[in-house]
């Protein structure tokens, strides 16, 4: 008798902890709206002066929900909206036309990825594939609009290759010796290339080549995957001694080729700006 209420009793605490862990780490970060940052947009008119007269104005909320209320219709919502994206393009490409860097765009509509100076396209390539993450999918398209509405800052990244590569040559001493010298030394090998940006307004952008890295590339690919899945499982563990888990981070990865995805990572500044559109 001892036996099955001790077994019932262990059960018992077996699966409410079960239900704990469920509940903290997968339901409650399902189930929880975590706000998207809004992005601040130029109202002021000395930093209008610094974009330009011709200033694309987004429109705000209660004039698109003004707009809906008067047309009544599925239909010129959307066309609302969909308007209302072009002009967040528009006028973040204006802001940054104005500074001498270049900028990446990228296009989620279009699936293209395109680095910019001063509005005129250097390198475009087509995206493969495209993974974006519910808490982006999901969320409300007017929020949503707010939280595009202005160009996103890099804060952080790490990738498997490095940003500028060099070439060692050593310098012969004398002449005889540079006579011996048939053959230069070779180029650095072109590395697999899986990248991790980091923006302000917590979006995270995953970048990586659609050709099979080899085994050296597999394994740095890995260990930084590796890297990120700790973060997130070190998040989870500390939510089971919180009712509260940290905002999700919304996350969109890209697949690319591998020369385009070198192209666009060593291209870029050390602080770029992008504009997403999608």
């Amino acid at each position: 008798m001892k036996v099955k209420i001790a077994f019932w009793i262990t059960t018992l605490l077996l699966f409410a902890a079960v239900a704990y862990i469920s509940v903290t780490t997968v339901i409650q970060p399902v189930f929880t709206k975590n706000p998207l940052p809004k992005a601040i947009i130029r109202s002021n008119p000395e930093e209008r002066k610094k974009v330009g007269k011709d200033e694309i104005i987004v429109p705000d909320d209660d004039t698109i929900q003004s707009s809906e209320t008067g047309g009544n219709t599925k239909d010129a919502g959307n066309k609302l909206l969909e308007i209302r994206r072009k002009e967040i393009l528009l006028r973040s490409r204006l802001t940054l036309a104005t500074e001498d860097s270049t900028y990446l765009v990228l296009d989620l509509i279009n699936n293209k990825a395109i680095l910019e100076l001063k509005g005129i396209p250097l390198h475009e390539c087509r995206i493969l594939r495209a993974d974006i993450s519910n808490s982006i999918k999901l969320y409300p398209a007017d929020a949503l609009l707010n939280w595009l509405a202005e160009p996103f800052v890099l804060r952080n990244v790490e990738a498997t290759i490095p940003k500028i590569s060099f070439v060692e040559k050593i310098a012969p001493k004398d002449t005889l010796e540079a006579n011996k010298m048939v053959t230069e030394p070779k180029e650095a090998k072109l590395g697999d290339v899986f990248v991790v940006m980091d923006f302000d307004r917590n979006l995270r952008l995953v970048m990586s080549q659609s050709e099979q890295p080899d085994l050296d590339g597999l394994k740095l690919i890995s260990d930084l995957r590796r890297k990120y899945s700790k973060l997130e499982i070190s998040r989870s563990l500390k939510a089971l001694t919180k009712f509260n888990r940290e905002p999700v981070k919304p996350q969109i990865e890209i697949v690319i080729p591998k020369s385009d995805a070198t192209i666009l990572y060593k291209a870029l500044p050390l602080n770029p700006r992008m504009i997403l559109r999608m």
